[in-house]
């Protein structure tokens, strides 16, 4: 890493940089239009940031003065440069900007007038822009920055002068910059006015008050080229606190807890939502917060499935609600014949459907074949839109075991290749095929998709791979020398254990020796099911213990803990149930061996284990995420202790 960044300091210094060519991805708006969303490149983001960090530097103490008084997004983290956030957590200045609200309120502010601003991202003017960072930085540095700027913009025009990305954390604070002499005049001329992003709100305890407050900050918006919202604000003289506040992209703590504790509530306050003779039941952020934390509910599938193609802007929510249900092929179907078989209109949703269909397991041959032909037909007719490829490319990549490399290798898109190699199956690893992707993700100029093979290529274990030195020689950017170095000792199971739990071990493949390729296969196939499908991460998580627990076995036999039970008999492997249950190995490690019990226990009564417990004949019970969370410390602290007492004899 630290090889790689040398070389874009040294680009940077030799100006030879470029920015690189962006990724947009187009989210439907409620409105019916659409809301750009920017990916950079690594090189583009390490850079944008770089940028963002001078120009906070540059800005800190102006806006100390207004920040926390009259804005309250995108606030300044405390700590400065010893901080690495730029910003404190968005909900430290919501909480801020509400708690502003209720003083004004408080004060006898009752008329109150929001303010909303069209496309500002879109619009910042960016000679505007560098005019008003010049007085803060040398004249090179804003040349500089208007030359990335431009060529990242959120239009598809680089001849268009106005816009910065929407996206990357680095666009906040250029969008606060741009507005803080806005905050700065409409403060000093003791207008009661809060901020936070574009959503503004005047104060005053008559109308007249507000009035004068709005022709100020309609003036002040259009000298700074921005376009004010005209139908989106009004004078209202509000009648309680809440009316004030008015609607937001965020729930209250209050109106969550509602929501959460009575499921019942929260179905009727869904279905409300979508009655058409009254409009203003819709608050979106309930329906949201509903369907991003619902289980399944049978009143809100029937919804959900009627307003598919109604509502393309609740996408992505529709898509975590119906993700409860990638145990049914019959919902899988519905949702198909909903989304792609209809023709949506936005191919954001329909890459998102694709993508929510790849985590269905299609049984029926017949079915497969058939998404499969039209999400290949899809692919090769589909140029322009990302958000569908991303959907099309993970669909054939997780139905197939072959047939992703027959385009991947080809796709335009680097970044579509960074986001899509982790569904390249790993099976395919090592073929003709696969090596020819590798080739042309290793003579890219970008260091995004190379990055990420290199990452999942030694997460299998496959680091030979790498190796080759024809890939070597195709090597544009260095990636592969400057990420591993010339000493080569990575071990996959550790970083899995490392970054999914908290367990540290550097010795897996001495410990685990001629098993250790299966014992990662199977952590591996865990760490993907974490939060998708949990009652298979139980089932893998006990696989993987069960090679650990007889190699420990096995590794303490053969230093004199001779009372220890065999791993096997005449019949073959001893099942992991009865080695947990030896006397002697729960009198030596009491504590650990209760713990992996009990997760061996829990995976015999899911439904991916057995349909009905064997003694009690009751039906088996999905695993729940509270059970999963202690499941997981259950497993740290007994793998930790194995480890421990496994490195006292491992060399």
């Amino acid at each position: 890493a630290d090889e790689n960044l040398t070389q874009l300091s040294n680009r940077l210094i030799s100006n030879t940089y470029e920015p690189s060519e962006i990724l947009r991805f187009y989210i439907p708006k409620h409105s019916g239009l659409h809301r750009p969303i920017t990916f950079l490149h690594l090189d583009d983001l390490i850079v944008y940031q770089a940028i963002a960090n001078i120009i906070a530097d540059k800005f800190w103490e102006k806006r100390s003065e207004v920040q926390g008084i009259t804005t309250y997004s995108n606030i300044f983290n405390d700590e400065g440069k010893n901080s690495i956030f730029i910003f404190k957590k968005w909900q430290y200045g919501y909480r801020g900007f509400i708690n502003k609200i209720k003083n004004l309120y408080k004060k006898d502010n009752n008329w109150v007038a929001s303010f909303d601003l069209a496309a500002y991202y879109d619009t910042i003017d960016l000679k505007l822009l560098a005019e008003k960072i010049s007085s803060k930085a040398y004249k090179d540095f804003t040349g500089f920055l208007i030359k990335c700027i431009s060529a990242w913009t959120t239009h598809r025009t680089k001849k268009l002068h106005h816009g910065i990305p929407q996206g990357p954390i680095s666009s906040s604070l250029i969008g606060e910059i741009y507005l803080l002499s806005l905050d700065q005049k409409l403060k000093s001329r003791g207008i009661k006015y809060v901020r936070y992003v574009d959503d503004i709100k005047i104060f005053g305890k008559t109308k007249e008050e507000v009035q004068q407050g709005i022709i100020l900050l309609e003036h002040e918006c259009k000298e700074r080229g921005l376009i004010p919202q005209a139908k989106k604000y009004e004078i209202v003289n509000t009648k309680n606190v809440e009316e004030a506040i008015g609607k937001f992209p965020s729930l209250q703590s209050d109106e969550k807890r509602v929501i959460i504790k009575n499921e019942k509530e929260a179905c009727h306050l869904f279905t409300n939502a979508f009655v058409p003779s009254d409009p203003a039941a819709f608050d979106v952020s309930k329906v949201r917060y509903i369907l991003k934390t619902s289980p399944k509910n049978e009143g809100i599938l029937k919804i959900v499935l009627e307003n598919i193609e109604k509502h393309p802007e609740l996408t992505d929510e529709f898509c975590k609600f119906l993700s409860n249900y990638r145990d049914s092929e019959d919902i899988a179907t519905k949702i198909y014949n909903a989304t792609i078989k209809k023709r949506i209109v936005y191919s954001y949703a329909e890459g998102k459907y694709w993508q929510l269909l790849a985590e269905f397991k299609i049984e029926n041959t017949t079915t497969k074949k058939r998404y499969l032909r039209d999400a290949i037909r899809k692919l090769i007719n589909n140029r322009d839109s990302f958000s569908l490829k991303l959907g099309l490319y993970k669909f054939i990549g997780l139905n197939d075991n072959h047939l992703i490399l027959k385009f991947l290798p080809y796709e335009t898109s680097c970044l579509i290749q960074m986001m899509v190699f982790p569904y390249v199956p790993v099976v395919s690893y090592g073929s003709e095929e696969f090596k020819i992707l590798l080739g042309k993700l290793f003579s890219r100029s970008n260091y995004d998709a190379p990055l990420t093979a290199i990452k999942e290529i030694l997460f299998s274990d496959k680091g030979y791979l790498l190796e080759d030195p024809n890939l070597i020689s195709k090597d544009e950017t260095g990636v592969i020398a400057n990420t591993l170095g010339h000493s080569y000792n990575f071990d996959a199971i550790d970083v899995i254990l490392n970054k999914t739990y908290t367990v540290k071990f550097k010795k897996w493949k001495i410990f685990l020796n001629r098993n250790y390729n299966q014992a990662n296969s199977l952590i591996q196939y865990a760490r993907a099911a974490f939060h998708i499908e949990i009652n298979a991460w139980i089932n893998y998580t006990d696989a993987f213990l069960d090679i650990v627990i007889r190699e420990f076995i096995l590794l303490l036999k053969d230093n004199g803990f001779s009372r220890l039970p065999n791993t096997t008999d005449s019949h073959g492997l001893v099942d992991l149930g009865v080695l947990l249950h030896d006397k002697n190995l729960r009198t030596f490690f009491p504590g650990m061996i209760d713990g992996f019990q009990k997760l061996h226990k829990r995976r015999r009564t899911t439904p991916t284990s057995h349909a009905f417990d064997k003694k009690t004949f009751a039906k088996t019970k999905s695993l729940t995420r509270e059970e999963q969370k202690n499941y997981v410390s259950t497993f740290n602290n007994s793998l930790n202790q194995l480890l421990a007492e496994a490195d006292k004899y491992l060399k």
